[in-house]
């Protein structure tokens, strides 16, 4: 026996059933890719540490650097640039007079290394507000900053 036309209260019902069981249907795929991206990124990380021994591995690796450092600059325009300049190519002035310092300035420090730039931007400090950044931002962060070492 079918439904009443007339029960409002059980079509939204059975809708907002649907919807949800999309939306945790969608949340688990993306679940999943965020662990399959992460466990690539290890293996890739891990070949690249035993010295290349799967040579395609080693190659993806640095194409991994190569897109963190592309994304980690992005990034860095999109949210650090506000307060400090970040890239010779930023478009917009810090908002703060005068600018924190420059991405390349903390760089040139000699106490700056990755694992002093992953706590920092882990953590609230001085007056800059807690970023509060995702791991993987962080990873993209520092690597676009350590790449401003090398043009040292």
């Amino acid at each position: 026996m079918g439904r009443d036309p007339l029960d409002w209260f059980g079509a939204i019902r059975d809708a907002s059933r649907q919807r949800s069981d999309r939306e945790s249907r969608a949340k688990s795929s993306l679940l999943r890719l965020w662990i399959v991206g992460r466990a690539f990124f290890a293996f890739a990380a891990i070949a690249s540490l035993l010295g290349g021994v799967v040579p395609s591995v080693g190659q993806e690796s640095n194409s991994l650097a190569a897109d963190a450092r592309i994304a980690g600059h992005k990034f860095a325009l999109q949210v650090c640039a506000a307060c400090h300049v970040v890239a010779k190519d930023q478009t917009t002035r810090p908002i703060l007079k005068p600018p924190a310092p420059s991405f390349l300035r903390i760089m040139r420090r000699p106490s700056v290394t990755e694992a002093f730039l992953r706590g920092f931007l882990r953590t609230p400090h001085g007056k800059m507000p807690n970023p509060e950044l995702a791991d993987f931002q962080i990873d993209e962060v520092v690597a676009y900053m350590l790449s401003l070492e090398q043009k040292k």
